[in-house]
């Protein structure tokens, strides 16, 4: 009399985990094949799969076109009075189906990306220009001089990620089903359907998100590889949070109106509690000019200020001199700054 095949329950478990190598799988189905419907091992391999398939079924709803097609190439007998044998037999093969299944599931994404991938456009704004334009789902995008951002030419994965260097507001179409996602650097914000502005150039140490309409979600993570945020903060509607790089720290605060944050994407150069060191970057950015900064006594200064489309930087330069005590000296196309004591 031929020996019964035996499996392991270690085994069986790496199969309907999809962790069994070639020569695992291969003994595994060879059992399922020969072995006999009373065994404990295969009753066991049955009821794990019947609830696998249930599962599997569910995820492959979301495909439709995947499921019917499934759907239509099963012929699962409806009497109640069928053998054990013949059921037997249907749910192996079902569960081989669900593996196979799974399997593409799982891999679809990166079965389309080779045969349809995915190519990444980066948007830039050079010194002294501001650029608009419109994501591939239709959400309207202003970059400020300086600044770029980098986003796919499609959405996949139920997400819109994208990268940003600098400055940029941001008018998103919303959709649910797809989480609107700007990362900067540790930094990530995320939205269904709002308008918002991030101020964060990588040489100024300060992060900064404005919310205009809807609710905004930002959050700090450990690097870019953290799943976890360390620090998660929810803006409303004339809400701003400020993230210092250097103390991993937030501060958020109430804004009478966040319009005056966006006044550059009407043309206005505007000076929002900055440092010394930011309003030098800023000159160097608005006008393409290489700026020189000396600080002083400056450490804890901000600048606040606000000028009009088309104001020379000469002019610009004068109103700081009277307003902030900034003193400078223009040579060629390089600016020097030298801020005296701070006057709040």
């Amino acid at each position: 009399m031929e020996r019964k095949q035996k499996i392991s329950k270690e085994l069986m478990d790496k199969f309907l985990q999809h962790r069994a190598n070639e020569q695992e799988r291969a003994e595994v189905i060879a059992f399922i094949r020969s072995s006999a419907p009373d065994d404990a091992v295969t009753e066991e391999i049955f009821t794990k799969s019947w609830e696998q398939i249930d599962a599997e079924e569910e995820e492959l709803k979301s495909h439709p076109l995947h499921y019917n097609k499934v759907r239509e190439n099963l012929a699962i007998p409806q009497s109640r009075g069928i053998q054990f044998a013949t059921l037997y037999r249907i749910a192996a093969s079902l569960l081989l189906l669900a593996v196979c299944i799974y399997t593409f599931v799982a891999h679809w994404q990166s079965i389309l990306n080779i045969v349809d991938p995915v190519h990444y456009i980066t948007q830039r704004a050079s010194a002294g220009q501001r650029l608009e334009f419109n994501l591939p789902d239709g959400s309207h995008i202003v970059l400020n001089a300086g600044s770029k951002l980098t986003y796919p030419d499609r959405f996949r994965n139920g997400t819109r990620e994208m990268t940003l260097q600098g400055e940029a507001f941001f008018k998103v179409v919303h959709d649910e089903e797809k989480p609107f996602l700007v990362h900067t650097g540790k930094l990530r914000t995320q939205v269904l359907g709002t308008s918002f502005n991030i101020h964060a150039y990588p040489e100024e140490n300060t992060i900064r998100v404005s919310v205009l309409t809807g609710k905004v979600s930002v959050s700090v993570f450990q690097d870019t590889a953290s799943v976890t945020p360390q620090q998660q903060h929810l803006l409303t509607v004339n809400q701003q949070v400020q993230y210092d790089r250097h103390t991993n720290s937030f501060s958020k605060e109430e804004l009478i109106s966040v319009e005056h944050t966006i006044e550059w994407t009407e043309g206005k150069l505007v000076l929002q509690k900055a440092s010394f060191q930011e309003v030098a970057s800023t000159l160097e950015r608005w006008y393409n000019i290489h700026v020189e900064a000396n600080q002083l006594e400056v450490e804890d200064c901000t600048f606040t200020s606000s000028f009009q489309e088309g104001t020379t930087l000469q002019d610009v330069l004068k109103m700081l001199s009277i307003t902030n005590r900034i003193t400078y000296k223009i040579e060629g196309n390089t600016v020097k700054l030298y801020a005296g004591k701070c006057s709040h």
